[in-house]
């Protein structure tokens, strides 16, 4: 599952992201890890990963903070190079989120990030551990009808305004987006990097197929 040793792996460091076990996916693939913290990092670059941990709002507000949003803009949109978004870094691609308070998301496709309507459901939020993920386009080396077990820890999920940006759906409650798409961007509300093999096998296949 070893990856082509001339990929290079920018990881967006704007202090909102475990950017340590995704560095140590990537390096298991055999891909150059960069950690970017300015502009000049991306020189190289093959492709880009924006994660995100914790809050929609702090993890918007630091993207923007950082200085780094108009580089990772011109990468995804202006060149359309490859961009993997992991957890918040998926939601922050959507129009907006409630989550504590209504924020701005990217806009980059369109919906809006909204609290799991579990407790109603008889599950319990938030939604942390193992569940299935149902591919329901060709992405990231998996391909449609393919189920999978990943790895979850969030309380919203991203609910997709156009059914086509779909990916791969999961059920906590309710069904919601596990994996979105458009065009060379690609994001994943679960962690590849804490879902063993079947992570590996996505992470590799986002290097392959963009």
């Amino acid at each position: 599952m070893a990856a082509s040793p001339r990929r290079a792996v920018g990881i967006v460091d704007y202090r909102a992201g475990n950017l340590r076990s995704i560095a140590n996916a990537f390096d298991h693939l055999g891909c150059e890890v960069v950690i970017v913290t300015r502009e000049a990092d991306f020189d190289g670059l093959t492709h880009l990963v924006l994660p995100g941990v914790g809050a929609f709002g702090h993890c918007a507000q630091n993207l923007r903070d950082s200085g780094l949003l108009p580089a990772v803009t011109r990468w995804a949109l202006n060149d359309a190079r490859p961009l993997l978004g992991i957890c918040v870094g998926m939601q922050l691609l959507a129009d907006a989120s409630e989550e504590l308070g209504e924020h701005a998301g990217l806009g980059w496709i369109h919906g809006r990030v909204q609290r799991l309507p579990a407790a109603e459901r008889g599950v319990r939020l938030p939604h942390v551990g193992w569940n299935t993920v149902r591919f329901v386009a060709a992405t990231a080396g998996f391909v449609a009808g393919e189920s999978e077990d990943f790895y979850f820890d969030h309380t919203y999920g991203f609910f997709c305004a156009d059914p086509r940006n779909i990916a791969a759906e999961c059920t906590h409650g309710v069904t919601f987006a596990a994996a979105v798409r458009r065009d060379n961007i690609v994001a994943a509300q679960f962690h590849p990097e804490k879902s063993q093999d079947a992570g590996l096998r996505f992470l590799a296949g986002f290097l392959a197929s963009t």
